[in-house]
């Protein structure tokens, strides 16, 4: 029996017997078949998800206590933030926008429209800490598979140093596990977990490797010269890594699932990058293919768009007139003398004094020069968003309110640009 997640909402709240099937944009799973039943001030999450309730709850609550727009901290007129904020871009020596946690296919759009008005970096990866090195994407390639082909045919399926219990709550099993009926290949499917931690996916591993995260390079580039058969130095991981191709070396199908865990910090890309190169020599006699994990659901959306329009997903210099790839290890807004920023539907980039901050977002911030609230899409607007996979959705607007879209505040600062 399928429990539910309740949560208590400001009383202010309409009242609304049942809504659903909607998308819920909690995580990058936007799982399409949520229901939400509220009676009075109380709202249950059909099936259950602490983290989408989380977000629900967050998204509603800040719709209704935060103000339209602020300057400098001080309640003020979206249309006084926005000319406040045409101001600062036009006159921006080097101006970036990033963010898109929570953006939107059309958001996404408008905000390549803009930067590319502006001659702006454009950046879909987070931005603290070290710059994790040229994207390995757009070097090499990625062989990728929709949630329902690695269901339906990977009998192995590697997680690298993630925990999908905990940020993607529903992965598993919606990729097989747990549920034999779920699976056109039953319960003849194997786990394996490379993480260190004791973490939720690990109890579930059939499979667990446990070498530290510093050894992830070290690992990859191992098990690519111990499939070609190559002499290698030894590494001290041999017993494990010959586990790990003995098990996919015996299906036809096998799928690595990767994220931060693999990809962030100093050398990230470079560890993304022996990854990839190791599907391909895998590939050769057998079907493998890889499931990124984005750290909020805005993030393909916006990575798919920077590729239709162009060519790079992940980082653009648009500086130049035309799109080139960034490749800096250091801190982006450092590296490249960043003065002015506009962050779309994104969290909490520390970018440092020396740069002036504009944030349209469903969830504000006060402490910065310029920020308007947005109608968050999956609550109060509607929008199209892509799964981790890339699949399509529409989201929904459970809780429609007045506040403007990120695209169509993006879109006013466009024509507030070209005036």
């Amino acid at each position: 029996m399928v429990r539910a997640c309740c949560l208590r909402f400001p009383k202010r709240c309409l009242p609304v017997a049942e809504l659903g099937p909607i998308t819920c944009a909690g995580c990058a799973l936007l799982c399409d078949d949520v229901r939400i039943e509220r009676s009075g001030v109380d709202l249950r999450l059909e099936p259950r998800c602490d983290l989408g309730a989380e977000w629900f709850g967050e998204r509603v609550a800040g719709a209704q206590e935060a103000p339209a727009a602020t300057i400098r901290g001080e309640a003020a007129d979206v249309g006084a933030a926005l000319t406040r904020a045409a101001e600062l871009l036009r006159g921006a020596r080097r101006p970036l926008l990033h963010g898109f946690d929570q953006a939107t296919v059309d958001d996404a759009r408008a905000a390549v429209a803009l930067a590319d008005r502006l001659g702006a970096l454009i950046a879909t990866d987070g931005l603290g800490g070290t710059w994790p090195g040229a994207p390995a994407v757009p070097l090499r390639g990625a062989s990728t598979a929709t949630l329902g082909e690695i269901r339906d045919r990977s009998r192995v399926v590697v997680i690298w140093r993630e925990d999908p219990e905990s940020t993607h709550p529903r992965l598993l099993q919606r990729l097989g596990f747990g549920d034999s009926s779920s699976s056109r290949l039953g319960a003849d499917r194997t786990l394996v977990v490379v993480d260190n931690r004791a973490t939720a996916t690990v109890r579930r591993a059939d499979l667990h490797l446990r070498w530290p995260r510093e050894r992830d390079l070290d690992a990859l580039t191992s098990l690519h010269v111990m499939q070609r058969k190559l002499q290698a130095r030894p590494s001290g991981l041999e017993d494990e890594l010959g586990q790990l191709l003995d098990q996919i070396g015996a299906v036809p199908h096998a799928a690595f699932v990767h994220g931060a865990g693999l990809s962030a910090g100093a050398g990230g890309q470079r560890r993304v990058l022996a990854l990839h190169e190791l599907v391909r020599e895998l590939s050769h006699d057998r079907h493998v293919v890889t499931l990124a994990l984005p750290g909020a659901a805005g993030i393909r959306s916006a990575q798919d768009v920077l590729a239709w329009q162009t060519g790079y997903s992940d980082n653009v210099d648009l500086a130049s007139g035309h799109p080139e790839l960034v490749t800096a290890t250091e801190s982006l807004p450092a590296d490249e003398g960043v003065d002015v920023s506009l962050c779309v539907e994104g969290g909490g980039d520390e970018l440092g004094d020396s740069v002036t901050q504009i944030v349209l977002a469903s969830r504000p911030r006060q402490d910065v020069e310029v920020s308007i609230r947005t109608a968050a899409a999956g609550v109060a607007s509607t929008g199209t968003a892509h799964r981790l996979d890339g699949v399509p959705l529409t989201l929904q607007a459970p809780e429609p309110g007045h506040a403007p879209t990120a695209a169509a505040l993006l879109g006013r600062l466009l024509e507030e640009l070209e005036r």
